[in-house]
């Protein structure tokens, strides 16, 4: 009984999300509650904080967006760096586009990362395409490094999209100046020795 209360106030909650244009601040703790059809004890019960429930919820959500690149990496026939440097544009572009639901889970992962949080799926996601990017003579732990750093810079971007204006005169909530700088990133990444 108690996991079928929780999924219905998870489910609910992603419905009030998607609803709301993912302004998870605007979601109240009465709106939850009304909408699930459960008392306000039972939500904090289950999940302590307003915070804690969205931040569950947008793991979810991502998690879910993630499997969708995932299939569609495989999908694609295309070269390893170009296969790469699509998805790493979607991404981006799910960012910006979920930027509310994109910044907790950045956030959230940052503060309290573990092996399932979306970074680490990300990272799983696209480790693939980077071992294979970088031909046989890559060791794993050099893939991996380069993931992991890959993933960081992108976030750092996305996060930090004012010093970016500032420093560069670049807005990564613009489509071409954003895309200009993943090809950028990626050369850094993928240099032509690489490929």
């Amino acid at each position: 009984m108690k996991k079928d209360v929780k999924e219905t106030i998870l489910r609910e909650t992603i419905r009030l999300i998607g609803e709301k244009g993912s302004s998870a601040a605007d979601i109240t703790i009465r709106e939850i509650s009304a909408a699930a059809g459960v008392g306000v004890g039972l939500i904090n019960y289950h999940f302590q904080t307003k915070e804690n429930l969205i931040a569950q919820c947008v793991q979810l959500i991502v998690s879910d967006t993630i499997g969708k690149f995932s299939s569609l990496s495989q999908e694609l026939s295309m070269p390893p760096v170009e296969k790469l440097r699509y998805l790493i544009k979607m991404t981006c572009s799910y960012l910006v586009e979920q930027k509310n639901i994109a910044r907790i889970s950045i956030l959230s992962d940052l503060s309290e990362g573990s092996e399932e949080d979306n970074t680490s799926q990300t990272l799983r996601a696209y480790l693939p395409l980077v071992r294979e990017a970088c031909g046989s003579g890559t060791d794993e732990a050099d893939a991996l490094l380069r993931t992991q750093t890959l993933l960081f810079a992108l976030q750092s971007c996305f996060l930090r999209r004012e010093v970016l204006c500032r420093q560069f005169s670049l807005d990564f909530y613009q489509k071409e100046e954003r895309e200009r700088l993943i090809d950028r990133i990626m050369n850094l990444y993928f240099p032509k020795e690489c490929k």
